[in-house]
């Protein structure tokens, strides 16, 4: 069990790779950060992008998966604290800092905490999106959301006929990935479509050879399952029958866990983030938020691993200050 005494312990509530980075910043700017971990093992999301990430430098052929599981075991190495599948049941602000009551396999226990940083991520927005629907339960079946589940097999979809609905990057990657295993794709943009001009210049390809076709200002409005997949019935007229929808309509801050916990009330958001400044500060006081949930304006593992280590610097800075002034 972590200890629960020590004055610069540092709470990061996330162990995706935001989370990671400023737990390894702080370990050697003389913290103990300890990561709580809603799940069984750190990485996040990344943890199922299973496509190269050529963004990366110094790491040219590693899957998302495989970064996540670098930066996992280098985490484990520099042997920082961690409370796997965790439930953070209460946090309130003291005299000195915060109090957390954290459940692990159903065993509550109290830490302190001089400060606390969200590192939570996002989600991805679909199911919910669809469930007003008429036809949607019997069809959930067939509806996924993750931004790379279409990879996992791409022979799968090799002569089916699929649906991606969405009008940004990833919808007309995942069109594109589709077509490129020998899928018939039906893109259903709701109004007009948001994916940068290269990403959509790449599927042009594909809509020229009719294995692609683009359909904008177009909305489903009701599900019909039957044996051969599911018909989505269009507002504009019509309807399309396909093997497999993929839902791409965008994330939303994951902040669900943090509903209820004392010290947080009042913490500034817009559209669902959190609301930070340029060191990753919120409006309050030695609470921070880093990664996707504060709307990272470019997301990105690296910026990600940017903002936990800015967070990190920032709050040793202070606790210098602090330190200073109260000697």
């Amino acid at each position: 069990m972590v200890n629960a005494s020590t004055s610069a312990k540092v709470a990061i509530i996330g162990g995706g790779v935001a989370g990671m980075a400023c737990a390894l910043w702080l370990k050697h700017l003389n913290y103990t950060p300890v990561i709580i971990e809603q799940h069984p093992q750190l990485g996040g999301q990344l943890r199922d992008l299973h496509r190269v990430n050529r963004w990366v430098l110094g790491m040219p052929d590693k899957t998302g998966a495989e970064l996540a599981a670098l930066y996992a075991a280098h985490i484990r190495q520099e042997t920082i604290d961690i409370i796997y599948s965790a439930q953070l049941l209460a946090l309130t602000a003291t005299a000195h800092g915060f109090t957390a009551t954290v459940r692990q396999a159903d065993q509550p226990y109290t830490l302190n905490f001089c400060a606390i940083v969200i590192a939570t991520g996002v989600r991805t927005l679909g199911l919910e999106v669809f469930a007003p629907l008429p036809g949607f339960a019997a069809a959930a079946g067939l509806i996924s959301t993750f931004p790379f589940d279409h990879l996992l097999p791409p022979d799968a979809l090799a002569g089916k006929s699929v649906a991606v609905i969405g009008g940004g990057d990833n919808a007309y990657l995942t069109a594109q990935d589709a077509a490129q295993a020998g899928a018939y794709v039906q893109l259903v943009v709701r109004t007009v479509p948001k994916a940068r001009a290269a990403v959509r210049q790449a599927v042009q390809k594909y809509i020229g050879l009719g294995q692609i076709q683009e359909r904008t200002h177009t909305q489903v409005t009701a599900f019909h399952s039957h044996p051969h997949g599911v018909t989505l019935a269009l507002s504009q007229g019509g309807s399309i029958t396909v093997a497999r929808i993929f839902a791409r309509l965008g994330f939303t801050a994951n902040t669900d866990s943090l509903t209820g916990l004392s010290a947080l009330d009042g913490l500034a958001t817009e559209h669902g983030y959190i609301q930070t400044d340029a060191a990753q500060r919120t409006n309050l006081p030695w609470v921070y938020a880093i990664g996707d949930v504060a709307n990272a304006r470019h997301k990105s593992v690296v910026n990600a691993i940017a903002e936990g280590a800015k967070a990190a610097q920032d709050l040793s800075e202070r606790g210098q200050d602090h330190d200073k002034q109260s000697q």
